[in-house]
């Protein structure tokens, strides 16, 4: 039989629709929203900044941190303990342990860990099934990237990488291309943990850099 015009582009819309709707739930609710591989006390001042880009709580228990250098060697820096609820626009700290030139920010970290990131690697968060949700890369050969890379900061400042819009206006711009995503920082950081103000979490309209995103105004 057969269907009117009208039937199939029915059908088609519906179809967009539902496709829509599936990239929208696989969105990662969890970014990395700043960072920096190193700061005033060298290469071991460190830390790595989530946020919880959604609009409902994450039990982010048994995510990971990792980090790769610039052959793509990698491994998980660190676990986040069970059970560990982030609530919507708020933030958890990783930081480094390291008993000389560790990380010196004014926030404590949530969880530490030991092996720092290199310079020139990258770094990824990582569901408790494994799954990388979001990453960041200074190097073509890190295992962990998106897009286009992130230029290495060698110097000794107190400096981060911070996800756009940045500060009060939260960190929600995800085009997964770290070049576009990131700002960078050079005399100045802001690491903040559970124990720090959180931000309503305002999503960007992602449709604009083809992923969908639900959208708040």
């Amino acid at each position: 039989m057969r269907k009117d015009p009208t039937f199939r582009f029915a059908v088609a819309v519906l179809a967009t629709v539902a496709l829509a709707g599936i990239a929208t739930t696989a969105s990662a609710a969890i970014v990395i929203s700043e960072f920096r591989t190193r700061g005033p006390g060298g290469g071991n001042d460190e830390f790595i900044e989530i946020w919880n880009n959604g609009a409902s709580p994450v039990n982010i228990g048994g995510y990971t941190l990792r980090g790769s250098n610039n052959a793509g060697v990698n491994s998980v820096r660190a676990t986040v303990p069970a059970a560990t609820i982030l609530n919507p626009g708020c933030y958890y700290l990783f930081t480094n342990s390291a008993a000389t030139g560790g990380y010196s920010g004014a926030a404590p970290g949530n969880t530490t860990f030991a092996t720092g990131i290199t310079d020139d690697g990258g770094i990824a968060i990582a569901d408790a099934a494994a799954v990388i949700l979001d990453q960041a890369g200074m190097s073509a050969g890190s295992l962990y990237k998106e897009g286009t890379i992130l230029a290495p900061t060698p110097v000794n400042n107190n400096q981060s990488y911070e996800r756009k819009p940045g500060g009060a206006s939260g960190n929600s711009l995800d085009t997964n291309n770290n070049a576009t995503d990131f700002t960078f920082n050079a005399a100045t950081s802001n690491p903040q943990n559970t124990n720090s103000l959180c931000l309503a979490a305002t999503p960007t309209r992602g449709e604009t850099w083809g992923r969908v995103k639900t959208f708040y105004r």
